[in-house]
């Protein structure tokens, strides 16, 4: 992630997680869906020292007031229609069709301006 100062929006990299580079376009386009405050807009395509594609891609500077509590994640995803998928980590939610994945709170933070609880990095998928 690369952020300078006065900027309204960082630069990162999005490591492919996924099968396929369609997945993880997939993945993207469920984000800005859910987490419009936070929309992820693809800006290119690159490759690491170890040949594997990267997405590069912007996305709005938010300031983090604090970490978001295990509470107000669940709310978060409850608002959106997830719940805890139970498997005891606490970070991963389900709804019908749809997985959010690493919902720790480093990726969701109390906003500084909003106050409310915003996710600017997790996993979206569909399930399978």
């Amino acid at each position: 992630m690369y952020y300078r100062e006065g900027d309204t929006s960082v630069v990162k990299e999005r490591a492919s997680i996924y099968a396929t580079t369609l997945k993880a376009l997939e993945a993207i386009a469920l984000h800005n869906y859910l987490f419009p405050e936070t929309l992820m807009r693809v800006t290119g395509f690159t490759r690491d020292s170890d040949g594997l594609l990267r997405i590069v891609l912007t996305q709005p500077y938010v300031r983090c007031l604090r970490l978001a509590t295990k509470g107000e994640i669940d709310a978060l995803a409850a608002a959106k229609g997830f719940h805890d998928n139970r498997q005891g980590l606490g970070v991963n939610y389900t709804s019908a069709r749809i997985a959010l994945e690493d919902m720790h709170p480093a990726n969701v933070f109390i906003d500084e301006i909003s106050s409310l609880p915003t996710c600017i990095d997790c996993i979206v998928k569909f399930l399978q």
